[in-house]
Formats: C-alpha cells, sequence, structure tokens
C-alpha cells in the first residue's frame, strides 16, 4: 500500500495520467458531440457524467471543505465563467476540426499572464511576452491562407471560451487546496451544468433521449476522462508546480493533432497543424521558463 501511495502521489503518474485523459477527452469530445441536436444538451450530459463519476474517488483524497464564505463566493463567480466556457466549447468542438481546436485552446495561457499584467501589477517579463507572441503566432499561421487570415464565427467562439476559461481559473485559483479534489472538481463540472440547465431551459426528456442516442458510450468516455482529466492536472501541478508540468502538459496539443489526423481524418494542412502546434509548445515552454 505504501508503494501504491508513493506511485499515486508522484508527478510522474499524475502527469501521465492527466495526458491520457486529455487526450481521450478532446478525441472523444468530437464523437460525442458532432450529430448532436442540441450542444446544450450535449454539454450537460458530459458535465454530469464527469462530476459524479471523480466523486467515486472521494475516499482516496483528505475530507476537508472550507468554513470561509469567500472561498464559496469566489468559487460560484468561477463557475459561472465556466459554464459560459463548457457551453461554448461544445459548439466549437462540434464545428471546428480538433486538431485546430486543440491549438485554439491554448490562447487561455495568453489572456492569463494578461490577467496578470493587468489586475495584479505582476512584472513585465520578456519570457511571458515572447512565449505569449509564439502562441499567438501559431494560431496565426493556422488561419493565414493566401495572404489573408481566414477565420468563422466558431473560431471567434472558441476565443471567447479560452477567455472565459483564462478568467475562471485566475478567480479560483488554488481554491482547490481548500477542499476535498474530486468534491471540488465535481463543483467546478455540477454547478456549471445546472446554470446551463436552467439559462437554456433544458427539459429533462431532452437530456434523456440525447444521452440514449447512439453515442451513449462516447458520452460516458468523454464525460469520465474530463473529470478525471481535471483531477490529474491539478494533483500535477500541486506535486510539482507550474513552472514545472505546464510544458510537459503542453505536450498533448502534438499528440491531438497527430491522432486527429488518424482518428478523424483530419489530413488537410496536416504539416501547418503540426508546425503551429510546435510553435504554441515552444511558447507556453519559454512563457514559464
Amino acid at each position: 500500500m505504501e508503494l501504491l501511495k508513493i506511485i499515486f502521489d508522484s508527478w510522474q503518474f499524475n502527469l501521465a495520467m492527466s495526458l491520457v485523459f486529455s487526450v481521450l477527452l478532446i478525441q472523444f469530445y468530437k464523437l460525442a458531440v458532432r450529430e448532436t441536436q442540441s450542444d446544450g444538451a450535449s454539454t450537460i450530459i458530459l458535465q454530469l457524467i464527469g462530476g459524479l463519476s471523480v466523486l467515486l474517488l472521494m475516499p482516496f483524497f483528505p475530507f476537508r471543505f472550507s468554513s470561509d464564505l469567500r472561498i464559496y463566493l469566489l468559487l460560484l463567480l468561477a463557475t459561472i465563467f465556466y459554464a459560459l466556457c463548457d457551453r461554448m466549447q461544445t459548439t466549437v468542438r462540434k464545428n471546428l476540426d480538433v486538431s485546430v481546436y486543440t491549438i485554439l485552446n491554448q490562447l487561455a495561457k495568453v489572456f492569463m499572464v494578461l490577467y496578470g499584467i493587468t489586475l495584479f501589477h505582476e512584472p513585465i517579463v520578456v519570457n511571458k511576452l515572447i512565449g505569449g507572441g509564439l502562441i499567438l503566432l501559431g494560431n496565426v499561421l493556422l488561419f493565414y491562407r493566401k495572404g489573408k487570415l481566414k477565420f468563422n464565427k466558431n473560431v471567434i467562439l472558441s476565443v471567447l471560451a479560452s477567455f472565459f476559461m483564462a478568467t475562471a481559473f485566475v478567480i479560483d485559483v488554488d481554491i482547490s487546496r481548500h477542499f476535498n479534489l474530486p468534491f471540488y472538481v465535481m463543483l467546478t463540472l455540477i454547478v456549471p451544468s445546472c446554470f446551463i440547465y436552467l439559462a437554456e431551459r433544458h427539459s429533462p426528456d431532452e437530456i434523456v433521449r440525447e444521452l440514449k442516442s447512439s453515442r451513449q458510450k462516447h458520452y460516458l468516455v468523454t464525460g469520465i476522462a474530463w473529470g478525471l482529466m481535471i483531477l490529474f492536472s491539478i494533483r500535477a501541478l500541486q506535486t510539482a508546480g507550474i513552472v514545472f508540468i505546464a510544458p510537459l502538459l503542453a505536450t498533448s496539443v502534438l499528440l491531438n493533432v497527430l491522432l486527429a489526423s488518424v482518428i478523424h481524418k483530419e489530413k488537410s494542412g496536416l504539416t501547418k497543424k503540426i508546425i503551429a502546434a510546435i510553435i504554441v509548445i515552444l511558447g507556453i515552454f519559454i512563457m514559464v521558463y
């Protein structure tokens, strides 16, 4: 048992699990929602599966809960932005190539740097500016065709989703340390699902009907992978720190681009996508170092 605990608490194990579930999430999310008739219902289903399944791991983590009202108010505010992000992401993932989405999603890190400079008055560090610039360059390369930048409304939605993701993260940064970790992950999924359910007025029948579609297995894999990816990513960051772990987590960008070319047959512009992914990964590496 002691050996298992050492393995479970190691950054290597948590990083590996985070990468595995990140790849499963990104690849299967597309399979789950590409034929959905209700993007909102699909989002709710995935959030519920992810939030409820991760609760099974509660006994393996310390039982602690904050008594500070401010923590809960910040968490509530963060979940509003998570709801906006998650809802937009479903529409984006449904309509954009997996390889394109996985690169665009890294813009959240650029917004986080901008938040650090503007709201928290962090010093303007050259490596962060260069890293952010490279992430932007990788995304510009992705949509640069025949001397022009060409993108559609789904790209704009993806940028907005990245902004909301960064906003939520800035608000609830370090809040997870005040809770049993699986319970915290559950809150960041279940509470946003309630917001989406109420805002879009989905009926229970609509959600059940969507879940019982031919994509039911894809929903299950995606939802479970979502909850576990969040949990193991947080664990990896807690055990080794963001400076060391962030560039390693970013390797999933290139891996997902390559896998999407096989699983989803996304062969068009593959060389450009690979180059853009490498530039983005380099940008993240420079940003944190």
